[in-house]
């Protein structure tokens, strides 16, 4: 029998109905659901820690491999940032970033894939995210599940393309910004792969938007453009959770459900409140919207337990949807 651990917003028995839905419900010893749990392109839900010794297990470990989240300091602020002289460069850096689309290193990407400049509620000093994985990249270990050593080091090395994709983009942001100073004493920057396997004495841990974490690190967990953004230290309960946390709020509405609605009065809203370069089209930021994604309190509230809040972050500007 399947141990569920469900932080997630979702009923145990929707949990299992998704997981055995993708023929995985009967495969894992553990599975824990987070937060952001919701149905995906991938065959385990995301937001999804899953624990197994099923000799098949590759075949749930595909999909945006290696995509995760980085966040960087840099010495403005963000009374630099109110500046028209930022949001010149702002917008050049935009047209950098797709100049960039789909030719190697430093490629952004689409989807919900971003670069946000943040504010601390701390000292107001000038931070910028970005979340971004492997782009094309990833779907070179589709084909090879059933070729266990070929699978594992294409997958690595996967990875590693998706975590050097993130220095290049921000790589990018520090041409035009300036150089970045130390996140955390100790801690240049924070970047974390959420999008992965772990091999334990226990059995193999997929990590389906689930960030790994042990007790006493930090982690990131952003939320939609008109909500907070926030870095925690993780508890030490948190090793029961297969060393897992949230990467994310989760989509409250799906994409093909977020066409259809009216964001009308939410994109005027966050026009104003968010700097986005005008070559960025509201028709493209539709599914992205932030009634789209769930609150990061409510979030939040559910890991408790698990987290304690270092630093939180207000968006100010956006780079999405090139």
């Amino acid at each position: 029998m399947t141990t569920l651990i469900n932080r997630s917003h979702e009923a145990d028995w929707t949990i299992r109905d998704w997981l055995r839905q993708a023929g995985a419900l009967t495969k894992a010893s553990l599975v824990v659901s987070l937060p952001d749990t919701c149905p995906g392109k991938a065959p385990l839900p995301t937001g999804t820690g899953f624990l197994t010794t099923d000799a098949g297990w590759r075949r749930l470990a595909i999909s945006d491999v290696g995509c995760g989240l980085c966040i960087v300091r840099s010495t403005l602020t963000g009374e630099d940032a109110a500046s028209d002289a930022f949001r010149d460069q702002w917008s050049a850096l935009c047209e950098a970033m797709r100049a960039r689309r789909n030719k190697g290193l430093g490629d952004l990407g689409s989807g919900n894939h971003f670069l946000d400049a943040v504010t601390s509620a701390s000292d107001d000093s000038l931070c910028f995210v970005v979340h971004t994985g492997s782009r094309q990249e990833s779907g070179l270990v589709d084909h090879l599940v059933d070729q266990p050593g070929k699978f594992d080091a294409e997958f690595r090395r996967v990875e590693r393309w998706a975590f050097d994709n993130r220095a290049s983009v921000l790589g990018l942001v520090e041409k035009e910004f300036g150089r970045f100073v130390p996140l955390q004493p100790g801690l240049d920057r924070l970047d974390r792969n959420h999008n992965h396997f772990e091999e334990t004495d226990a059995g193999i841990i997929i990590r389906k938007g689930a960030q790994r974490v042990r007790p006493g690190e930090l982690a990131l967990i952003p939320s939609n453009l008109l909500d907070d953004m926030v870095i925690v230290r993780a508890k030490e309960g948190v090793a029961e959770h297969l060393n897992c946390l949230p990467h994310g709020t989760g989509r409250a509405v799906s994409r093909s459900e977020a066409k259809k609605l009216d964001t009308t009065g939410s994109l005027t809203e966050l026009r104003t409140r968010v700097f986005i370069p005008a070559s960025i089209d509201n028709a493209s930021l539709r599914t992205e919207t932030p009634e789209c994604y769930r609150r990061l309190d409510a979030g939040l509230e559910k890991i408790s337990d698990l987290v304690e809040e270092v630093e939180r972050f207000r968006p100010i500007a956006y780079i999405g949807q090139l």
